[in-house]
């Protein structure tokens, strides 16, 4: 069974456990960040610093990319920049590059968030389009044609 991992902005945390529903529903095993259920039933733990510590969020994160084939990013609007990436994101994007997995984005990415445009392009990303389940034609598709490499569905390049 294929392992997904989900990530983003904490904001969407409600979004993650939704996203992981529909996921697990179309055969998947999926991990969200370790925080996840805890910042749905108290938003303010996001910010509570030795709560994460204690949690292991970060590291912890990271260790559940690398038990995973492919990673989405749930990457919804916010601050005013559409497809937004934040930083624990961002670190989790990197972690899935360095490690070759599959790297899926929901929506387009804003190419002037952060000057990231070129590194962005470097990470490859499958673009969803705000379609959740076209993660299960693109894995199939890798899977059985033993295609491994990036493919690009929507990012203008």
């Amino acid at each position: 069974m294929k392992k997904i991992m989900i990530g983003g902005s904490m904001t969407f945390a409600q979004q993650m456990k939704d996203t992981k529903k529909k996921l697990e529903n179309m055969g998947y095993e999926v991990f969200v960040p370790l925080d996840t259920e805890h910042i749905i039933e108290d938003p303010d733990k996001k910010t509570n610093v030795q709560f994460m510590k204690e949690l292991g969020v970060g590291r912890g994160d990271a260790d559940l990319v690398a038990k995973s084939d492919a990673f989405v990013i749930l990457n919804y609007p916010k601050h005013g920049i559409e497809g937004y990436v934040g930083p624990g994101a961002y670190r989790d994007l990197s972690v899935a590059w360095w490690l070759k997995k599959k790297i899926f984005f929901l929506f387009p990415y804003d190419e002037n968030q952060n000057n990231q445009k070129y590194e962005m392009l470097g990470f490859e990303l499958i673009i969803l389009d705000g379609d959740i389940k076209k993660v299960k034609k693109y894995l199939s598709q890798y899977e059985n044609n033993a295609l491994w490499e990036h493919k690009n569905c929507g990012q203008a390049g």
